[in-house]
């Protein structure tokens, strides 16, 4: 098992969690919210309009 080094616990728990929050904001700007392609944004609304009329 790694162990923290004694200069992590010297930082503050704001600059000990600088690393992870880094690394979730490259993993948040690198994941589309909408597939990137065009057919299948229009399946993807097509199913919603769909599910929509059924319900009324």
């Amino acid at each position: 098992m790694d162990y923290p080094t004694p200069a992590y616990f010297r930082q503050s728990v704001g600059e000990q969690l600088l690393a992870h929050y880094a690394e979730r904001d490259v993993v948040r700007h690198r994941t589309p919210l909408l597939p990137i392609r065009w057919p299948s944004l229009r399946s993807l609304f097509r199913r919603h309009c769909m599910r929509d009329q059924k319900a009324v």
